[in-house]
């Protein structure tokens, strides 16, 4: 497998961020991806990470600063996400986000439960967490639009890397007992699946590593109670699902051979509401 993906210089770019378990958005994302799928050029989907592990509460334990209600249903979600990838092959991309990592070597997550990989890890059983860790194993970690001159990963661009290939020799495993504050500086691995943020020497250096074009990193990770966030260039934070309304709610639409100036330039003219019909909380038009 390739840790960076290289995605087609024609077409539409779909791309959306930190699902969580929540079946609606992900079918909403699919549906999306898939109607520009059929137009001439056809189209892309890259999701940065974290479709798994959400909150399993009741509407009245429901607490505000998680956005609109859902039941999570990870596994629902992991088996859309494989069909359809297999409906569109080549052409729908998961990366690895530290929710899956936390299933192939990376460290106990307990946002929802003492340990989420467990969790969910008990409710496929044996064979569908088998199955799961296969899957994960070979999902990449960075998406390149080369003419677009974007760059997708999980969290914010904070790793120190030479080259794209430095990433193909990074291991999943050896970081189960690092603690969690730690992450986002231990080792290139740990900033991709963990950093917020960035400076914006940091973010230039990596993308330049990845590719000498490239001129905005996007990701998700945190939560953008908006639906974005720009810290400051190439930084473009979007938030398609989790912790948000359904209002605020956004995903990227780009065309993969329209370039990309800035972060403020991909998020005034690519940022869609996931439910337009659904009055913003947060979002300013």
């Amino acid at each position: 497998m390739r840790r960076v993906v290289v995605l087609p210089e024609r077409g539409k770019l779909i791309v959306a961020t930190d699902l969580q378990g929540n079946v609606a958005d992900f079918d909403r994302v699919a549906e999306i991806y898939e109607e520009a799928a059929r137009k001439r050029d056809g189209a892309v989907l890259v999701i940065t990470g974290d479709l798994v592990h959400g909150p399993e509460l009741s509407e009245a334990q429901w607490p505000d600063y998680l956005g609109s209600y859902y039941l999570g249903d990870s596994g629902t979600v992991l088996e859309r996400a494989r069909l359809l990838a297999e409906r569109h092959p080549g052409r729908v991309h998961y990366l690895l986000g530290n929710h899956e990592h936390a299933h192939v070597g990376g460290p106990v997550v307990s946002k929802f439960f003492p340990d989420e990989a467990r969790r969910l890890e008990d409710l496929l059983g044996y064979e569908g967490t088998q199955a799961m860790r296969e899957w994960l194993c070979t999902w990449p970690f960075v998406a390149l639009a080369p003419r677009a001159n974007l760059v997708m990963l999980h969290a914010a661009p904070h790793a120190r890397i030479e080259s794209r290939n430095d990433l193909e020799r990074l291991p999943l495993d050896g970081f189960f007992d690092v603690p969690l504050e730690e992450m986002a500086n231990r080792g290139a691995l740990g900033a991709l699946l963990w950093a917020r943020t960035t400076s914006t020497e940091r973010a230039r250096s990596f993308l330049r590593a990845i590719d000498p074009n490239a001129r905005v990193a996007i990701y998700g990770h945190d939560v953008a109670r908006n639906g974005y966030a720009i810290d400051r260039e190439p930084l473009l934070c979007i938030s398609t699902s989790f912790g948000c309304f359904d209002g605020d709610k956004l995903y990227l639409e780009w065309d993969l051979d329209e370039p990309a100036d800035s972060a403020a330039d991909v998020a005034r003219r690519g940022l869609r509401p996931l439910y337009p019909a659904a009055p913003p909380v947060y979002r300013i038009d």
